[in-house]
């Protein structure tokens, strides 16, 4: 018994150090594992001309599908990505746009579903005309 006692607990500041770098080791190779998530985000249309207004965008959410480092993606808040369509060529009636996506640095994109929605528009009326 006090064979195993000695051997348990000889050099013990030697083994705690060796067991703590094991745990920061094993933590800093599961937090460089690559990883997707995939969420749904609204979209924004930018650029629109001001005589037009939108009346409808649809789909109005987009499935976003991106990849980075577990702890680069652990710390990222969600509204940070952007969805959204250039506007300044729509025209009254329906316009399909290419959804486009803004994330952080650290992040790859994998894919945006759909890549296409349809923007519907109308021309303000001036004042004066009827």
């Amino acid at each position: 018994m006090k064979k195993i006692f000695s051997i348990l607990f000889s050099n013990l500041p030697l083994k705690l150090l060796s067991l703590l770098v094991a745990f920061l080791l094993w933590l800093n190779i599961t937090s460089m594992q690559k990883s997707k998530i995939e969420f749904y985000t609204p979209i924004e249309v930018r650029n629109v001309p001001e005589n037009i207004i939108i009346t409808k965008i649809k789909p109005d959410k987009v499935l976003v599908i991106i990849e980075g480092y577990k702890g680069t993606l652990s710390t990222i808040d969600i509204s940070d990505i952007k969805a959204y369509v250039d506007g300044k060529k729509i025209k009254p009636g329906n316009n399909v746009l290419t959804v486009q996506v803004e994330i952080p640095t650290g992040l790859k994109l994998i894919g945006v579903r759909p890549k296409t929605i349809i923007v519907k528009a109308i021309e303000e009326k001036k004042k004066g005309e009827s």
